[in-house]
């Protein structure tokens, strides 16, 4: 299942193994993928290039698959990119988001990853699925309880949460659904403080938001 999640101008994924991050924004936005062995320290390696250069993705994984959703490059996309983390290369087109959107946010059980929130222009409540170790065009899902962009997601085997995120206003909402249904999202609870553009990580047992 995917462990390390969650949204930021550039979007992280992992394995048990290494850690990938891509895309974002060093003054102009990047389409580099670098990654990092989890157990050891040191630099970054690059791992490769995603299919188009942008900022403000979603990111989820299984074992096997890391996947980048949406994001922003001068316009929004709804592109879906994905690589294999065990080896290195360039991302390949896996399929399409059910809208173009960025500020969004992604979490994943080992089967599915969900895309949910984000920006059109006006702040969206879609959630899209896919299956990872399929390719092809997301399907809705359901929606969160409030339309909100830069929220944060993590998840469990079972569950995803989405938390926080901005209307315009700070929210302090935090959302969950089952991986494995389909339907709207139920309220979880609150952050301890209303927050944008936070990250999100879990082990299999919940979820953390920092």
């Amino acid at each position: 299942m995917a462990l390390l999640l969650g949204l930021g101008f550039f979007a992280p994924i992992a394995d048990a193994t290494r850690a990938l991050f891509g895309g974002g924004n060093d003054g102009s936005d990047v389409n580099i993928i670098d990654y990092v062995t989890i157990s050891s320290a040191g630099n970054a390696t690059d791992f490769g290039n995603l299919t188009v250069a942008r900022r403000t993705t979603g990111a989820c994984s299984s074992f096997i698959r890391g996947l980048w959703g949406g994001g922003y490059n001068a316009g929004r996309f709804n592109v879906i990119d994905y690589v294999t983390i065990a080896s290195a290369g360039n991302a390949t087109d896996f399929g399409n988001l059910t809208i173009t959107r960025n500020d969004l946010t992604a979490c994943s059980s080992s089967t599915r990853g969900l895309f949910g929130g984000g920006s059109t222009g006006v702040d969206q409540n879609v959630i899209d699925y896919v299956t990872i170790a399929s390719t092809g065009n997301a399907t809705d899902f359901g929606n969160l309880t409030v339309a909100r962009r830069v929220p944060a997601a993590c998840s469990s085997s079972t569950r995803g949460l989405f938390g926080g995120g901005s209307t315009g206003v700070l929210q302090n909402i935090i959302d969950y659904v089952t991986i494995a249904s389909t339907g709207n999202a139920t309220d979880f609870g609150d952050l301890t403080v209303a927050r944008s553009s936070a990250a999100a990580c879990s082990n299999g047992h919940g979820g953390i938001a920092a």
